[in-house]
Formats: structure tokens, C-alpha cells, sequence
């Protein structure tokens, strides 16, 4: 999300008051329940209160902080019962799309799945971690918007806001790039044989694990993948 109409500093402004917020609230420097001021902040980085108020708005969307209509912005508290509450949602819409895309993706459809996936495979064999986060969001966004179905790509992205914000600050542990791999041509598989119980049983098995996974990292297990 970018100033429009805005200068390249502007969005550098608010990119990099982004990352840092987020930093101090992932890591505990600023509690949940804290109150962020705009000016305070602007004041604090020698930036207008302009960026500040996207950064803001950026870390909301992630389910990081909370803006109230005539208060302001406050951080969020970060409790695994509502990572499991978000996940539930995401399993059920996942399997409802993977079920979906089996009945009613076309052969070219496949195939574009298949070339996303081909650039998720070259990012996980070298570690390029960026690249994995882009690739893997795609093969999503391909499969649950299959038919133009944009208000479920939109629902699954609003869950998933803070999984990936989690995910990209702690990193990820070594489990992920197996499973994430042998689960996505699994799909591709069930996908090609349009074996849509099998497609949807993965689909929602897939959300399941990276729960699991979050959780491990949520409570303090200290992962020894890379960001």
C-alpha cells in the first residue's frame, strides 16, 4: 500500500515505519494494549504523520493493531486461540477452493498452476525466502480465485495477515519447506485426476500444518529455518 500520488520517499517513509513498528511489537518493546500516536511516532522517526498513518494502517490489516473510530490506534494482543480461530476459517475456505478447482479448472488452468508451482520449487531449492512468501501466495490466490471468487481470496488474506507477518519475523522452522512442497504437488496430483475429496482433505490438511507449525514458533520454540 502505497501514498497515491505520493513521492518514493513518502512510500519509503512508510515502509520503513512499518517493518520498525512491527519489529518492536512482535519482539515485545511495545505491549499490547499500548496506545500509538500518530505524532508521538512522526515526532519520534522525523517523518509527517502522513506515512505514519499508512503504516498504521498496514499493521491493522496484518492484526497487529486495531484503529477505533475517535480513539486511535492500539496495539493488539497476540493469543493462540485467535491464531486457531483464524486458522479453522482459513482450513474451511481452503478445502471449499481446492474441492472447487478440481471440478472446474480446464487444462490451461492446471497449467498455470503447475508454472507458478515450478517457481515455488526454484525459490525453496535456493532458499530464497522472498521469492517462497511471492510463489506461495500465488499458488494460493490462483486456487481460491478460481472462478472470480475475489471476496474469498479476500477473506483467506485478511485470516492470514498475521500468520505471514509471524512467519516472516521469526522465520520459519525446518519442517515447512518439506511439508509446504510434498502438500502443494499433492494437490497438483489431486487436481489432475479431479479427485475433488482428495483435493479438499489436502487443501484443509495443508492449513492445518502450518498451524501446527505457527503454534511451535508461538510458544516459544526457536526454529532453526531461515526467514
Amino acid at each position: 500500500m502505497g501514498t497515491i500520488g505520493g513521492s518514493a520517499k513518502a512510500e519509503t517513509n512508510y515502509v520503513r515505519i512499518s517493518n520498525l513498528l512491527r519489529t518492536e511489537i512482535l519482539q515485545g518493546e511495545i505491549p499490547p494494549g499500548t496506545w500509538l500516536r500518530m505524532d508521538a511516532i512522526a515526532k519520534k522517526f522525523g517523518v509527517s504523520v502522513q506515512p505514519v498513518r499508512e503504516a498504521l494502517q498496514q499493521l491493522e490489516g496484518e492484526g497487529l493493531v486495531e484503529i477505533i473510530p475517535n480513539r486511535g490506534a492500539r496495539v493488539r494482543e497476540l493469543d493462540r486461540q485467535r491464531l486457531i480461530h483464524n486458522h479453522e476459517i482459513g482450513e474451511a475456505l481452503e478445502g471449499f477452493a481446492a474441492r472447487r478447482f478440481s471440478q472446474e479448472a480446464s487444462g490451461s488452468d492446471l497449467r498455470r498452476l503447475e508454472k507458478i508451482q515450478e517457481q515455488h520449487d526454484a525459490a525453496i531449492a535456493e532458499l530464497d525466502w522472498p521469492r517462497v512468501e511471492t510463489s506461495n501466495f500465488a499458488f494460493h490466490v490462483y486456487i481460491n480465485g478460481h472462478g472470480g471468487n475475489e471476496e474469498l481470496v479476500e477473506l483467506v488474506s485478511r485470516y492470514y495477515a498475521l500468520t505471514r507477518t509471524i512467519q516472516s519475523t521469526m522465520g520459519r522452522p525446518p519442517s515447512y519447506a518439506p511439508r509446504v512442497l510434498a502438500e502443494h504437488h499433492a494437490l497438483l496430483d489431486a487436481f489432475r485426476s479431479h479427485d475433488a475429496d482428495t483435493a479438499a482433505r489436502i487443501g484443509s490438511a495443508h492449513v492445518r500444518g502450518g498451524l501446527e507449525e505457527l503454534l511451535q514458533m508461538f510458544d516459544g520454540a526457536s526454529p532453526a529455518g531461515s526467514k
